[in-house]
């Protein structure tokens, strides 16, 4: 027999599967994948290859590339069109509207109210059409959207970042490392995309970070009940942190006025100002850029903070709401 006549001939579903079967694609699902065609198509053609010693299925039910068949030579004819192998049905449409933003596989299967199997079904189907796109291509399900979807994208790490950043208050990377779960080493890098891409800001000289409104809305971000806790702060002095909190909700205040509100003597107010001048002690609002204190007057008889305009929401009763740094402020 001449070679000719040995070569093998396989339709273009059975040759995407025998490719799929070399590129150690193992599952039928998987397989339909990375052929392009749906699992219907993908369980014959395994079958047929199973039947020409190309292919074969193990006890786990995963396929495996025969020895000839990560050889051989072959090739392809077209393979006969099955009646309205093209049509979706009302579930499939259905689904196809519900990707108005990327979407987890387990989110679709409680939107549409069927099984997980038929949505893995309708899903690879619309992906052999080229209607939807996966987020992971080893984990297809994980994130489903449409392929024109121009959503900015986060992978499977930079979306557990923003997940655990609240709103409130921010906080520093190793709470944001803890809450996330993610490698020292990869937090940093991590933080410096979401801040290029605005779902993060960063106080800067804090080393603080913040959720955005963007990163907010992102549709990837979970409402975490694992947040990220404030960081500890430099003060622990109740006194001191209570006469920080009532300047920064009041704006512009004399000592004397401190003293009144507080019920303190004005001696421990000017003790205070002296030790703020020492250790250049900045107070700032999580929700607002830092504020910074100028130096006592000479006197040492009052003070007025220095205060942006815009800086006039209140802040919070809890400690976790204030940051407090030492920074290398310029006195005099």
């Amino acid at each position: 027999m001449s070679p000719k006549a040995r070569t093998l001939v396989l339709t273009a579903p059975q040759a995407a599967c025998l490719t799929a079967l070399r590129r150690r694609k193992d599952t039928a699902p998987k397989i339909a994948i990375e052929a392009k065609i749906d699992v219907r198509n993908a369980t014959g053609a395994l079958r047929a290859l199973a039947v020409l010693g190309l292919a074969k299925q193990g006890h786990t039910k995963r396929w495996h590339a025969t020895a000839r068949g990560k050889i051989c030579c072959f090739d392809t004819v077209s393979a006969r069109p099955r009646r309205n192998s093209g049509l979706l049905g009302s579930t499939g449409q259905r689904l196809l509207e519900l990707l108005d933003r990327p979407m987890p596989g387990s989110e679709i299967v409680e939107k549409l109210g069927v099984t997980h199997q038929r949505v893995r079904q309708l899903v690879i189907k619309l992906h052999a059409q080229g209607s939807v796109a996966f987020g992971d291509p080893d984990k297809p399900f994980w994130m489903v959207m449409r392929t024109a979807d121009k959503t900015p994208f986060l992978s499977r790490d930079e979306e557990r970042v923003p997940s655990v950043i609240p709103r409130e208050y921010a906080t520093d990377a190793t709470k944001i490392r803890l809450a996330a779960r993610v490698p020292e080493r990869q937090v940093h890098k991590i933080l410096e995309r979401l801040i290029v891409r605005k779902f993060v800001e960063a106080f800067e000289g804090l080393r603080a970070f913040r959720i955005t409104t963007a990163g907010l809305e992102h549709p990837q971000r979970a409402e975490s009940a694992r947040c990220a806790r404030a960081p500890r702060l430099p003060v622990e002095s109740d006194r001191v942190y209570n006469v920080l909190s009532t300047i920064s909700v009041s704006g512009k205040l004399r000592t004397r006025d401190i003293a009144n509100i507080l019920r303190l003597p004005p001696q421990s107010i000017n003790a205070l100002v002296q030790y703020r001048a020492r250790s250049c002690l900045t107070i700032g609002a999580i929700v607002h850029r830092p504020v910074t204190f100028a130096p006592p007057p000479a006197r040492g008889d009052n003070i007025e903070p220095q205060r942006t305009p815009e800086l006039r929401e209140p802040l919070d009763t809890a400690r976790s709401i204030v940051i407090l740094s030492v920074t290398d402020l310029a006195i005099g």
